[in-house]
């Protein structure tokens, strides 16, 4: 009989174990009890910044491009590698291993200078780069338009330290002024060739020179480390650093431009400030070198600076403000920022082969030209396809909940369904609380009410 009892007790209890465990659950779906519908979940109202963009399309690659040109003649003997930097004072090539070297000037050089030449803005920015690449280590030039005894020795300082002769004269074609340092896109030449200008046959020297196009200015990256780049004189104790270069970091001036550009003047172009020239035997016009008719071009350049070209829809031209940081998104998932340096103010007609399906554009479609500037460079990117994300609108600290958890009402307007004391005063209560939506930015929708609290319980559904 005992034993009878005892089965009988244990089925017992085995019963209601099995009932508390049923009814203990773990809490992930709720009955009809609880106000939570099967399948449903919880989220709370929280404050954030909302941020609504478009993503346009683009290209990223480089500034304006610029042709180099032999003013001398000679044999190549060095020539730099497609994707070297060079920047001021920074060999550019190497005719009878003597170096041509850059410096910056928006003006192209056009005449030999020496001492008593006539002012021009070709001698401000020979003097200019002297200083700058510390030359004049005694501040002796006062007067940076002027050619005098001070230039003259600060070049004989330079010509020292490139190892060529101490003449205190600048031969035509010896100095090429570019906008600021260059990227080698291309190589014209190469070592060992005849003389630009000149035929392997007979030597001869054309009679027509290049057709020249204006110089475009360009920014002014940080010089970069190169074969032959120039050294500072070995016995100037109070050099100046090259950090005072005008084309130091930052220069965001340049605009990108498909146009290429000469860096030569035609052969009978006079200078500025060389009127009056045949009454001062000290002054030279442009054109009177011997040898000084156009050569061939060595080198195709451009700027270090990388932008990121958009086409934007005119209904879009409002997104890029200028000045504004955007992101733009790099092939293979990286970001870089970048600033938004020029809008354009007239459309134009896209065209059917390289604009279309950038951004949503359609061939034939109105465009308007949108430049963003990298604030740093990106390194093996070049005419790449690129994104960037324009914010349309910024909501800051506002109310929001998932997007999930708006519901419609009938008469077309929008609620979610709170849990909870907070809106109900009865523990595990529902309660539609009637709100206005506002913008919708990351899967959140910001919300407005009377009813609508910080912290409280809505249901969002899957």
């Amino acid at each position: 009989m005992r034993w009878l009892v005892a089965c009988a007790l244990a089925v017992t209890v085995a019963a209601v174990l099995a009932v508390v465990l049923l009814g203990s659950g773990s809490g992930a779906h709720h009955g009809p009890e609880a106000g939570i519908p099967a399948g449903d979940t919880t989220a709370s109202v929280t404050r954030r910044t909302l941020s609504e963009s478009s993503t346009v399309d683009g290209t990223l690659g480089y500034g304006s491009t610029l042709e180099l040109y032999d003013r001398i003649g000679g044999t190549f003997t060095w020539l730099p590698a497609v994707g070297a930097l060079i920047g001021r004072g920074g060999t550019l090539w190497r005719i009878d291993d003597q170096p041509i070297v850059l410096m910056y000037g928006s003006v192209p050089a056009y005449r030999t200078l020496k001492q008593g030449v006539g002012h021009g803005p070709d001698v401000v920015e020979l003097n200019e780069n002297l200083i700058d690449l510390g030359y004049d280590p005694y501040s002796a030039i006062t007067d940076v338009e002027s050619f005098g005894e001070a230039t003259a020795a600060a070049v004989k300082r330079w010509q020292d330290a490139e190892g060529l002769s101490q003449t205190g004269e600048v031969e035509l074609g010896r100095v090429v002024f570019a906008p600021g340092a260059r990227r080698v896109t291309d190589v014209k030449v190469t070592l060992g060739q005849d003389p630009p200008g000149t035929t392997a046959a007979t030597g001869t020297t054309p009679t027509t020179p290049a057709t020249t196009a204006p110089t475009t200015p360009a920014a002014t990256p940080p010089a970069a480390k190169h074969p032959g780049a120039s050294k500072a004189p070995a016995k100037a104790p109070t050099s100046k650093s090259p950090s005072r270069s005008k084309g130091s970091p930052g220069g965001g001036n340049e605009k990108p431009a498909k146009e290429k550009v000469a860096n030569k003047a035609p052969a009978k172009q006079k200078s500025p400030g060389s009127e009056g020239a045949k009454d001062d035997p000290g002054k030279e016009s442009p054109g009177t070198e011997s040898g000084a008719s156009a050569g061939e071009v060595v080198l195709t350049t451009t700027s270090t600076q990388q932008f990121v070209q958009l086409k934007v829809k005119p209904e879009q031209q409002q997104l890029a403000r200028l000045g504004e940081t955007v992101a733009v998104q790099l092939p293979g998932g990286g970001q870089a920022p970048g600033r938004v340096t020029e809008v354009g103010t007239v459309a134009s007609e896209s065209s059917g082969s390289g604009d279309e399906g950038k951004g949503g554009v359609e061939s034939g479609e109105s465009t308007i030209p949108v430049t963003i500037t990298l604030e740093h460079h990106v390194a093996h990117l070049d005419e790449a396809p690129v994104s960037v994300e324009l914010v349309k609108s910024v909501r800051r600290n506002v109310l929001t909940v998932p997007a999930t958890a708006l519901i419609a009402t009938a008469g077309g307007g929008y609620a979610v369904e709170a849990l909870g004391s907070a809106t109900t005063g009865e523990q595990g209560r529902r309660a539609t609380v009637p709100v206005t939506p506002g913008m919708f930015a990351g899967g959140y929708v910001q919300v407005e009410g009377p009813g609508v609290r910080e912290g409280m319980t809505v249901i969002e559904s899957q």
